[in-house]
């Protein structure tokens, strides 16, 4: 197959003109220079190419306690999630820039999926040769994903071991056994180049909800404090100043909001909550992917949290609820599903993991993905983390992902402090050192420097001088002992008979924050703005640039367990926490012409 040729054929009724134009121009003369997929898959016949990123960091200096997992379980098979590599993945960030450069023809000009699968997924003559070989290795190709990111299959271990050259071997990790390659997969020098990563040949981690439950004592509800504790609707709507955006009839109407989750939740729960605070008529929507259902379990908590902290502020928005399995593998269906759907253009994440206890492969497939996001106008919210700058619970310094994803809104945590009115006093980072749970170090607002990604060019200013990723972005309320309240009756999920209770963590303020950007995206299509798009350009802007209403609450005591908060950006709460309205009216302020060309 000719690449060249292929993105002429781009032509769509949903973009300018203009925008193919340039696409198809930078993606050609990118091509015209670009080996063919006959040149990529040559080599030495006999010859192998080891697939870099697939080994864990975190097990870089363990031992394996002996090869072949689970002798006796040979006849397992492993669900496999592989990626395949982009196309012109420079000329995809080039346009990422455009459409968050006011100065660019492309500004907020977004994409649509079909556009991006035509000028940047991998060609179908790849997908071929790649699911070739695995039939040829005894590997079931199970599905292709819309835009050919992921190829779906399974396999017994010792036919995914002979395909990928490598040996499984089990390690001991916190206590538990687990399985992972004992040497790096590699694949035919045939196949080099097309394949990105393998999901599924370890067991090493799993994603957990970054919430706290709180244990508090019942006290009489007041209209800023809920039945079993925590702020109310109404509390958040003072402190952070979203009352005038809520009177003046912005409430989220018109925007789609996408939950991931890994676990259900109770629709009597949702209700509940919606008629105590009487928030109106719920408005949601199940999408389960691969085998998930929705079935409330030890984590429901957490999506109820996400699905009530949303409608505390954006009562009018939509929810579609994204549940799936807490796979590796199937982390990456539910992403790659959200931006495939392209139907919510705000995604709400309050689960990770740690950044080291997955491959480099793995944190540049969620890049695509989120990469894939961005350039259709999604924005990605994601919690930071709770073991503050510890996260993967040892004495090493660590990040969470997704949200050192630089695609990514990083969203951590503070001690909000409120008067009798409601109204915001004062915020400190968030940490509890003896607050041990889940990490030994501690718990508090995720932050630190990512050990793979560079630091992006929107994230610049007072405070952000280092080359990598720098997290969080911003912050907002998410200590337990002040919290929100929310209603959970899931016994599972260690939720009280009484069902009111207290939740805290990063995952508190994540959909917080994702809901304040629905307010933000109807107040400004209402005055015919360019809405936020993927955010942090437009979030840092409002930090670099002197406005006339003060967008953050700075955030200067406190730290998270080793980062000090501090003037300015900081290493435990980012840029601060939000002033709604004055976001608001900074955003009208800086966009310039409106979308009819009016001043």
């Amino acid at each position: 197959m000719d690449c060249r040729k292929e993105p002429r054929l781009v032509i769509t009724r949903s973009v300018s003109t203009l925008i193919v134009a340039v696409v198809v121009m930078a993606v050609f003369v990118a091509s015209s220079a670009s080996p063919s997929l006959a040149a990529q898959a040559s080599g030495t016949p006999g010859s192998r190419y080891l697939i870099p990123g697939l080994l864990i960091p975190a097990l870089k200096h363990s031992i394996p306690l002996h090869a072949t997992p689970h002798a006796v379980q040979q006849n397992m098979q492993l669900d496999l999630s592989i990626a395949l590599k982009l196309r012109h993945p420079t000329e995809l960030d080039a346009l990422i820039a455009a459409q968050n450069n006011p100065r660019s023809s492309l500004y907020h000009r977004y994409i649509t999926p079909s556009e991006f699968t035509a000028l940047f997924a991998p060609d179908q003559a790849m997908v071929d040769v790649v699911a070739a070989y695995l039939r040829s290795q005894n590997i079931h190709v199970r599905s292709v994903s819309p835009n050919k990111l992921l190829i779906r299959a399974s396999g017994s271990i010792s036919s995914v071991e002979h395909a990928f050259n490598t040996t499984l071997a089990d390690y001991v990790v916190a206590g538990q056994t687990v399985y992972a390659p004992a040497t790096t997969p590699s694949v035919p020098a045939t196949l080099s180049g097309m394949i990105l990563n393998i999901s599924g040949l370890d067991n090493v981690t799993h994603y957990h909800r970054l919430g706290k439950l709180a244990v508090k004592k019942e006290k009489q509800a007041d209209p800023y404090h809920g039945p079993g504790g925590g702020y109310t609707p109404d509390a958040m709507h003072a402190a952070y100043n979203v009352k005038p955006l809520l009177t003046s009839g912005v409430n989220g109407s018109g925007q789609t909001i996408a939950l991931f989750e890994l676990d259900g939740y109770n629709p009597a729960d949702i209700q509940t909550y919606f008629n105590y605070y009487h928030l109106g008529s719920p408005k949601y929507s199940d999408v389960l992917v691969g085998a998930a259902t929705n079935t409330p379990g030890s984590s429901a908590a957490e999506v109820e949290l996400d699905m009530e902290q949303i409608a505390a502020i954006a009562p009018g928005a939509q929810q579609k609820v994204y549940i799936g399995m807490n796979r590796i593998s199937d982390v990456n269906d539910i992403y790659n599903q959200i931006v495939n759907d392209n139907s919510a253009k705000l995604v709400s994440i309050s689960w990770g993991l740690c950044e080291a206890s997955i491959g480099n492969a793995e944190l540049q497939t969620l890049n695509n993905i989120f990469k894939q996001g961005v350039a259709q106008g999604q924005a990605f919210f994601a919690a930071s983390g709770d073991s503050g700058a510890y996260d993967c619970g040892t004495p090493a310094l660590a990040v969470d992902s997704p949200a050192d994803d630089p695609n990514v809104v990083a969203v951590g945590g503070t001690t909000l402090q409120i008067g009798n009115d409601g109204n915001y006093l004062s915020e400190t980072a968030w940490s509890c050192a003896f607050c041990t749970q889940r990490s030994q170090q501690g718990a508090g607002s995720g932050g630190g420097v990512s050990g793979y990604f560079a630091r992006p060019a929107y994230q610049s200013g007072p405070g952000l001088n280092n080359a990598h990723r720098m997290v969080p972005d911003v912050s907002a309320n998410a200590d337990p002992v002040t919290g929100y309240s929310v209603y959970c009756s899931v016994a599972a999920a260690g939720c009280p008979d009484s069902g009111w209770v207290t939740v805290g963590g990063t995952s508190a303020a994540t959909p917080l924050w994702v809901a304040l950007a629905a307010l933000m995206n109807q107040y400004l299509t209402n005055a015919h703005r360019p809405t936020l798009g993927s955010a942090n350009a437009a979030l840092y802007h409002l930090y670099n640039t002197t406005q006339t209403y003060t967008p953050y609450h700075d955030v200067t005591t406190g730290k998270n367990l080793y980062y000090e908060a501090t003037t300015g950006y900081d290493l435990a709460t980012g840029m601060g926490t939000p002033d709604a309205w004055n976001i608001a009216r900074d955003l009208i302020a800086s966009s310039g012409k409106d979308t009819q060309g009016r001043k």
